[in-house]
C-alpha cells in the first residue's frame, strides 16, 4: 500500500501539496487496517505490530474507543484520498508504471492547484485553461508567451465524454462577424432604390473620410486580456473558458463559458472587480448571452477608433437596401456597419444623458434619410424645445414646418398630425390600398401625386411632458398604433428616461429602443426593460433592441461634425426653397376632439355639480375621493374630475399624478 506513493515520489522531483496528501492518507489507511486485522484475527496471524497498538489503546479507551479511533482514521484517509477526482488520483500515480516522464504531464501540478483553489499562480509564464473536461497542455510554447485557450468542445458537437487536448499554436478564435448581427441584416429588403429625377441628392464628398490606416486587431493586448480575466474569476473561484472573442473598433467582446457548476449571478456580481483588474473605464456584462451558454464580458479596447458615418453609407448593406427610410445606426462589436429600415421598427425611442452621443447619433439618422430622399418621398416634421439641435436643418426642403420650438406649437402640430394619418387612411380606403407603398404604385399608374413619408423628431420629450404631459402621451400613442401603414414614423430622444417622462403608454407603443449612457441602473432599466446602458462609454457608445427580438445588440454611433451638417444643409437649400405647410401649426377642434374623452363630449354628468361642491368645500380633489363620496363607479368618477379640469377648476396632473384645486 506504500510501495507505489513512495515510488512516486522517489521519481518525482517536485512535491506539492497533492502527492504528500496521498502518501499521508495512504499511510493512515494502512495503520487502520492492521489495528482491524489484530482485533477481528484472534490466531497468531493477528500482527504483532496492530496488536500492539490496540492494547495500548484499549488500556486507555476500551474496545469501542479503539473501534470508534479506527473508523475515525478510516474516514481521515479517504477524505484526504477523495479529495482530487479518481481520474486525477491515476495520473498521480502513472508515473510509477512508466519509464520516462511524459511531457505532456509536467504542468500538472499548477493545473490541478487551480481546480482545488488552494493557491493562485503569480507568474504569467503560463495561463491554463480549465473547464468540466480535463485538458492537458504541452511545454513547447516558450516562457514569455501567454498561454493560448483552445475551445472546450468541436463545434456543433455535444460534449458526451472529457476531450483531451493538447495547447497548440492555434489562439483562441476572433471572429469578424456576429451571426446575431448578419440575420437581422439579411432581413433587410434589398434592390435598387429609386432615385429622385428632378432632385439631386448631397454628394458623398461632403462627409468626412476616415482615416486611410484603421487600427488593426491587437492579439497580443487580447490574450493578456484573456489572462487577467480568468486569473481574476479564479480567484473568485469561477471556473471556465474564453472559448472566442469579438475584436471591434470600441469593445473586444469575450465570450466565457463557465463550469457546469459556477452560478451566472457570481459573475454579475464581479464587474467593478473584473473593470479593476483589466484596467478598463467600465466593463459590460451580459449573462448569459440569449440562445448561447456562454457569457459576455465586453472590454473597452486601448485605443477606440473613431467611426465616420461615409463609411456606413459607403457601405454594401445600406447601398442594397430598397427602403427609403434606410437609417445609418454606426458599426457593430466587430466593426461591421449596421443598418435598419424604419418602415419596419416602425417608431423609436432613444434615451442618453448629456455626452452620451445621442444629438451626433440622431444627426446620423437625419443625414442618411437625406442622403436616400428628396422633398417629394420624405417630410420631416421636427420638435425641438431645446431649440438648440434641430436649429441648423431650419429651410431645408424637406421641412414640412419650420422646426418648432414651443410646446404649445407642438401639441397643435401633434393633433394636426393625427388629422393628417385619418385624412391618408381615407383616402387609401377609397383608392382600395393597404398601406402607403400600395397607394403611392397605384398612384404613379393613374398619374395621382403620391404621398410623401413623415418623419416626426421630438429631441426632448422631458420638456413637453412637463407642461403637457397627458395631451403629447395621447398623440404620440395615437401616432405610434396606427401611423404605420400611413407612412408616418416617430422618432422620441429624451435625456431623463424616468417612468413619469417615459409612461407606460409610450414604452407600449414604442417597442424598438436605442439607448446611449444613461447615468442609473434604473433608467436602463425603464428604456431597454434590462441593465446595461449605465456601464456604456458614452461618445456614441449605445445598445439597440430591434422588435421582435428579446437581446440587446451594442453599437457605435457615427461621428458627425457641424462642419459636415452645414455643408449637406446648404447644398440642400440651393437645391429647392423649402415650402412650409402652415396648416400644421393652426389650431383645430377636430386635432383636439380626441385628447380628452371629456371634451368631446359636449355634455356634464348629472353629478358634475355635487362633485364640484365637494371638492370647493372640502379642497379635496382625488378620484378615490369623489367615487367614495359620491358612490359611483372608478370610470366615471375618473370622467367628472376631466370636465372639472376642462372647465378650469382643477389643474392637470403632476408629476406625481396630483391636481390642485384652481377655482
Amino acid at each position: 500500500m506504500l510501495i507505489l506513493p513512495s515510488f512516486t515520489l522517489y521519481k518525482e522531483s517536485k512535491l506539492t501539496e497533492r502527492r504528500i496528501g496521498v502518501f499521508l492518507a495512504s499511510t493512515i489507511l494502512l495503520f487502520a487496517f492492521l489495528m482491524a486485522q489484530s482485533i477481528i484475527i484472534k490466531n497468531e496471524l493477528h500482527g504483532t505490530f496492530g496488536r500492539s497498538i490496540v492494547d495500548m489503546l484499549m488500556a486507555s479507551i476500551g474496545i469501542m474507543g479503539v473501534w470508534l479511533f479506527i473508523v475515525a482514521i478510516f474516514l481521515l484517509s479517504m477524505t484526504l484520498l477523495v479529495e482530487s477526482s479518481i481520474s486525477d488520483f491515476l495520473t498521480f500515480m502513472k508515473p510509477a508504471f512508466t519509464k520516462t516522464k511524459i511531457k505532456e504531464y509536467k504542468g500538472e501540478e499548477e493545473e490541478k492547484s487551480i481546480f482545488e483553489e488552494k493557491k493562485t499562480k503569480s507568474s504569467s509564464k503560463k495561463q491554463t485553461s480549465f473547464s468540466e473536461p480535463k485538458i492537458i497542455l504541452n511545454d513547447d510554447t516558450p516562457d514569455e508567451n501567454p498561454a493560448i485557450i483552445t475551445p472546450l468542445y468541436p463545434e456543433n458537437e455535444e460534449p458526451h465524454k472529457p476531450l483531451v487536448r493538447l495547447k497548440s499554436a492555434k489562439k483562441v478564435e476572433i471572429l469578424s462577424e456576429v451571426a446575431e448581427n448578419t440575420k437581422l441584416l439579411s432581413e433587410i429588403d434589398q434592390g435598387e432604390c429609386d432615385k429622385p429625377k428632378d432632385f439631386k441628392l448631397p454628394p458623398l464628398s461632403f462627409l468626412a473620410n476616415p482615416p486611410a490606416k484603421a487600427i488593426h486587431v491587437n492579439e497580443s493586448e487580447i490574450d493578456q486580456k484573456i489572462q487577467d480575466l480568468l486569473e481574476k474569476l479564479r480567484r473568485f473561484k469561477i471556473e471556465g473558458d474564453v472559448v472566442r472573442t469579438y475584436s471591434g473598433p470600441v469593445v473586444t467582446t469575450f465570450e466565457f463559458k463557465p463550469a457546469p457548476h459556477v452560478k451566472v449571478s457570481r459573475i454579475l456580481t464581479l464587474q467593478d472587480d473584473l473593470a479593476m483588474a483589466l484596467k478598463a473605464k467600465t466593463i459590460r456584462i451580459q449573462a448569459p448571452i440569449p440562445g448561447k451558454d456562454v457569457v459576455g464580458i465586453e472590454v473597452p479596447n486601448q485605443k477606440i477608433e473613431t467611426i465616420y458615418l461615409k463609411e456606413i453609407l459607403e457601405s454594401e448593406i445600406f447601398k442594397k437596401s430598397s427602403s427609403p427610410l434606410t437609417i445609418a445606426l454606426g458599426k457593430d462589436i466587430v466593426g461591421n456597419a449596421f443598418v435598419t429600415d424604419l418602415k419596419k421598427l416602425p417608431h423609436l425611442l432613444i434615451a442618453g444623458t448629456t455626452g452620451s452621443g445621442k444629438s451626433v447619433g440622431i444627426n446620423a439618422m437625419l443625414l442618411s434619410l437625406l442622403y436616400r430622399n428628396s422633398p417629394d418621398t420624405l417630410r420631416f416634421l421636427m420638435i425641438d424645445p431645446k431649440m438648440l439641435e434641430f436649429s441648423i436643418y431650419n429651410d431645408i426642403p424637406h421641412l414640412l414646418t419650420p422646426v418648432i420650438t414651443k410646446p404649445k406649437q407642438a401639441i397643435i402640430a401633434l393633433a394636426n398630425m393625427v388629422s393628417e394619418m385619418e385624412r391618408r387612411y381615407q383616402i387609401m380606403s377609397r383608392s382600395k390600398t393597404k398601406n402607403i407603398e400600395n397607394y403611392n404604385e397605384k398612384a404613379k399608374s393613374i398619374g395621382v401625386e403620391p404621398l410623401p413619408y413623415i418623419v416626426i423628431i421630438i429631441d426632448e420629450l422631458a420638456d413637453l411632458m412637463m407642461t403637457s404631459g397627458k395631451d403629447v402621451e395621447f398623440y404620440i400613442a395615437r401616432l405610434a398604433q396606427m401611423a404605420r401603414a400611413s407612412g408616418i414614423h416617430i422618432i422620441v430622444a429624451t435625456q431623463r428616461p424616468s417612468v413619469d417622462v417615459v409612461t407606460g403608454l409610450i414604452k407600449a407603443n414604442l417597442p424598438s429602443r436605442i439607448s446611449f449612457k444613461v447615468g442609473q441602473k434604473i433608467d436602463s432599466k425603464v428604456i431597454l426593460d434590462a441593465m446595461g446602458a449605465d456601464s456604456l462609454l458614452g461618445n456614441g457608445d449605445m445598445l439597440f433592441t430591434p422588435p421582435g427580438t428579446s437581446g440587446l445588440i451594442r453599437l457605435h454611433a457615427p461621428y458627425t461634425s457641424e462642419d459636415e451638417i452645414d455643408r449637406v444643409v446648404e447644398y440642400l437649400k440651393k437645391q429647392r426653397p423649402v415650402v412650409y405647410d402652415e396648416s400644421f401649426l393652426k389650431e383645430s377642434e377636430e386635432g383636439f376632439s380626441s385628447a380628452s374623452g371629456s371634451k368631446d363630449s359636449g355634455e356634464l354628468d348629472e353629478l358634475f355639480d355635487d362633485a364640484k361642491a365637494i371638492v370647493l368645500n372640502e379642497r379635496k380633489s382625488s378620484i378615490s375621493y369623489i367615487q367614495r363620496r359620491l358612490n359611483i363607479g372608478y370610470n366615471r368618477a375618473a370622467t367628472i374630475v376631466e370636465q372639472l379640469e376642462a372647465m378650469g377648476i382643477l389643474s392637470s396632473q403632476n408629476a406625481k399624478g396630483q391636481r390642485e384645486i384652481i377655482v
